[in-house]
């Protein structure tokens, strides 16, 4: 093999970086490929038909083309605005302020993001009614009937609040590593010279922060340009039409879907992308963002004095507002024959959900894909982070700044068909349609942008010194990286897991078009049962598929404690024997 290697030209570090970009190329642009010739075929991708532009000539002659955009770019806006706000101040507050509650932000975080956003938009359909609504007849309780009309969640106001409530978690996750990770020495440096405590956090820990601020922002950005429940479900009824909307009425407006205008009126969100990378690279280009080197500090909670009572305050605010009415909303629906009647309750939903095999089958699938694939996606994520920012220039880097962008460029329904036919004209992954591991492969897929924005802000705060500080000392330049690097980001990379896997149990998209009978995740299983109206039985599925996330986190927690005790305790007792 050596003298093979050598006869080619090829050393170890030259055939990894070739073997990792034809897997970029093939798992992660390629899809963009198909979605480019998808918009200029007349029917989807691989299946005949002729060439042609009309897709584009009809999306530049739809009269509501115009106005779609603009309500999707404020959409998009303002909602990204208030949940990064808002996941932002609940990650200092769990990793810099001394307040008893802190320790209920990430468990709520990490229950908010494992909520689908189909069942989520429609506990708030039913909370902000205007008639039937829990929120309406409480303002008509005290008097102030004409408020419910503008507290209706079938509104611009409305949309925007669920959205950004929903995000939030997504914005934690992606934003608690890098936080808990930035050294305080300079700030407590500043503070010290006189600068108010205030101002040194946004001068200097805010700055720092940049990269991760900007690679979560960018991420929740585009996604909510693709996001489809929530509009569907509160913005349809208010006339609020999006992107993704619209790709849809090209899909169903006839027998005869439209894919050519659908796929070219999703190539306008890789242009978007497109100019969101070069902002980044020039606001990013020349700055230093190390905060971590070979000796960081990290402060612990700071007191926060009379404050206290309004974090804590805040803290309750939200997980009422954004957790618990939603949940005991569902978990209401789930005791009823019908949902959304009040006044008769059954538990006939939850027997008929044990009884049903699919559910079974439903959960340990999801299970198993979420926890295998979310560590596939880090793992690769991690890589492509790593490449990005310490060989930048490469092609390497090149290919693996544009792959971990392309999944995100298509809404889910014109994602998951361009994977779809990319896989379905690949001898070998043809064999897998229908089973677990095709929608693994594509889950990971869809999933390497969430990842690779939750890790690369990381990476980037990480300094070169003290992977060159090992070499020096014998290290091999793959035990620098994983002993090294890999173990002072591991805060982020565990977070990046759960987020990660959570994202992938939830998603509806992608694995819909890839699923059997006999091979179903939960939200496709809850799906079917909403499509066939039986949503009760759906919001039961969804209940227990909840308990089960929270004992499964639980039980990971509990062995994370158990093991942090074994080490402590095992360095007491070097300590005292040393």
């Amino acid at each position: 093999m050596r003298g093979r290697g050598r006869r080619w030209g090829l050393t170890p570090g030259t055939a990894a970086s070739v073997a990792a970009a034809i897997a970029i190329i093939y798992f992660l642009i390629w899809p963009l490929v198909m979605l480019v010739i998808g918009a200029i075929r007349t029917s989807p991708y691989g299946t005949g038909g002729t060439w042609t532009l009309s897709g584009f000539s009809t999306m530049l002659s739809d009269e509501k083309i115009i106005s779609t955009l603009v309500s999707t770019f404020l959409y998009a806006v303002i909602s990204t605005a208030g949940c990064m706000v808002l996941g932002l101040y609940f990650a200092t507050v769990t990793t810099r302020m001394a307040t008893p509650l802190r320790h209920l932000i990430t468990p709520a975080m990490v229950v908010l993001v494992a909520t689908p956003r189909l069942f989520y938009a429609l506990s708030w359909a039913m909370l902000g009614n205007t008639n039937s609504g829990l929120f309406g007849r409480a303002w008509r309780a005290i008097g102030l009937g004409p408020i419910a009309e503008w507290t209706t969640a079938y509104s611009w106001q409305g949309l925007l609040l669920v959205t950004a409530l929903k995000l939030t978690g997504f914005a934690y996750l992606l934003l608690y590593g890098p936080v808990s990770r930035v050294d305080r020495s300079l700030e407590d440096a500043a503070v010290m010279a006189g600068v108010p405590r205030v101002r040194a956090f946004f001068d200097i820990s805010l700055t720092a922060l940049a990269p991760a601020l900007l690679a979560a922002g960018m991420l929740i950005f585009v996604d909510v340009l693709q996001v489809f429940d929530l509009p569907a479900v509160l913005g349809m009824p208010a006339g609020i039409h999006t992107l993704p909307l619209r790709v849809n009425d090209y899909l169903l407006q006839s027998a005869n879907p439209n894919w050519a205008a659908a796929s070219a009126l999703s190539l306008v969100i890789v242009v978007v992308i497109a100019l969101l990378l070069l902002l980044q690279r020039s606001i990013l280009k020349d700055k230093d963002y190390v905060m971590i080197g070979g000796k960081s500090g990290f402060a612990g909670l700071a007191p926060i004095g009379q404050w206290r009572w309004a974090v804590d305050l805040s803290i309750v605010g939200f997980i009422v507002m954004a957790i618990l009415l939603p949940i005991v909303q569902i978990a209401l629906g789930s005791f009823q024959p019908f949902f959304g009647l009040y006044g008769v309750w059954t538990l006939a939903n939850y027997q008929n959900a044990l009884a049903d095999d699919r559910m079974f089958g439903a959960m340990r699938d999801t299970l198993a894909i979420a926890g295998f694939g979310g560590f596939i996606a880090v793992a690769a994520a991690f890589a492509m982070a790593y490449v990005m920012q310490r060989r930048p220039g490469t092609p390497l880097a090149l290919l693996s700044r544009v792959g971990s962008w392309v999944p995100a460029t298509a809404p889910g329904i014109v994602l998951s068909l361009a994977l779809l036919w990319s896989y379905l004209n690949t001898p070998l992954v043809r064999q897998l349609f229908g089973t677990p591991w095709l929608m693994l492969f594509a889950l990971v897929v869809g999933s390497i942008p969430v990842a690779v924005r939750a890790i690369e802000g990381i990476v980037a705060q990480v300094g070169r010194e003290v992977e060159e500080a090992a070499r020096i000392c014998g290290a091999g330049q793959f035990a620098a990286v994983v002993e090294i690097t890999a173990r002072l980001c591991l805060p982020s990379l565990l977070a990046a897991w759960f987020l990660v896997g959570l994202t992938i149990s939830g998603t509806l998209d992608i694995p819909l078009l890839l699923q059997s009978f006999n091979s179903q995740t939960v939200a496709t299983l809850t799906f079917s049962l909403y499509t066939y109206g039986q949503v009760a039985q759906a919001a039961a599925v969804y209940c227990l598929y909840l308990l089960t996330v929270l004992v499964v986190v639980g039980a990971i927690v509990l062995v994370g404690i158990g093991v942090r005790a074994l080490l402590i305790a095992a360095d007491r007792k070097a300590d005292a024997t040393g």
